[in-house]
């Protein structure tokens, strides 16, 4: 069998970078999506040219989404899976949160897997079908304080994915949804506005390499949900089972 071949947003930094790497090593093609242009060039010279190559750009912009899908297939001949991983986040108050911010933030970790999913799947329908995978986020299950815009965006995508999944099973197109906890990256370097939670700092959180590690498992195995660790599977389940309780250690540990 040929190598089957990953397109990966976010691969600049992070888990996007981690997770290229390990797709390699596992056996895949990987094509390299972000906006940092020499970063993804010297990534895919790492790897080689024959297990990637680099496609810089903005997934915000619906026209960079669908030219990177065409130039991934026109270098390696078919994507048979979509890693959507890119992500912004914004922290602040929902009630003083900055329109202008709040519209990025959904144009990246909303709009942007989306239009890379109307992009992709006419490409995996003319080759029989394929796997997407998108990173979403335990707080896309159980939204917290100070990062309210975030997590809407990520609950958006995970029901804009549930009714997908069932309007295109018939054409063998599947997905995965990825729920990291907290994950030792620079993510909050980037994100916009700044938190100030009176403990901050003291979830250590795991490495990109280990939430890589899940990806690169998923793709081999295409469970419908996933988490990295069990403490992750837990929050989630118990911001459903005592809802009351978690708002109330969200409020000690965040404001």
């Amino acid at each position: 069998m040929s190598k089957k071949t990953v397109l990966l947003t976010g691969a600049g930094r992070g888990i996007g970078r981690a997770a290229a790497i390990q797709f390699v090593e596992a056996g895949y093609r990987v094509a390299l999506l972000a906006r940092s242009a020499e970063t993804l060039r010297a990534l895919a010279a790492d790897l080689g040219p024959h297990n990637a190559c680099a496609l810089p750009a903005d997934v915000s912009r619906r026209q960079d989404c669908f030219e990177a899908v065409q130039q991934a297939r026109a270098y390696f001949g078919q994507i048979d899976i979509l890693v959507n991983n890119a992500g912004v986040g914004l922290y602040g108050p929902g009630h003083t949160a900055p329109p202008e911010a709040v519209q990025q933030v959904m144009a990246v970790n909303f709009f942007g897997p989306l239009y890379l999913m109307q992009a992709v799947v006419p490409v995996m329908q003319a080759h029989g079908g394929g796997l997407i995978i998108n990173v979403s986020s335990i707080i896309g299950r159980r939204s917290t304080p100070l990062a309210g815009t975030y997590c809407a965006a990520k609950a958006a995508l995970e029901h804009l994915v549930e009714a997908m999944r069932v309007e295109l099973a018939a054409e063998n197109i599947r997905f995965s949804t990825l729920y990291p906890g907290v994950t030792r990256t620079d993510f909050t370097q980037h994100v916009i506005g700044r938190p100030q939670p009176k403990r901050q700092g003291r979830v250590r959180g795991v490495s990109a390499e280990r939430v890589a590690a899940r990806l690169v498992t998923m793709a081999q195995k295409e469970p419908r949900d996933a988490y990295v660790t069990l403490f992750d599977r837990l929050f989630v389940a118990g911001s459903h089972l005592v809802p009351g309780l978690v708002d109330w250690v969200f409020g000690k540990y965040f404001l």
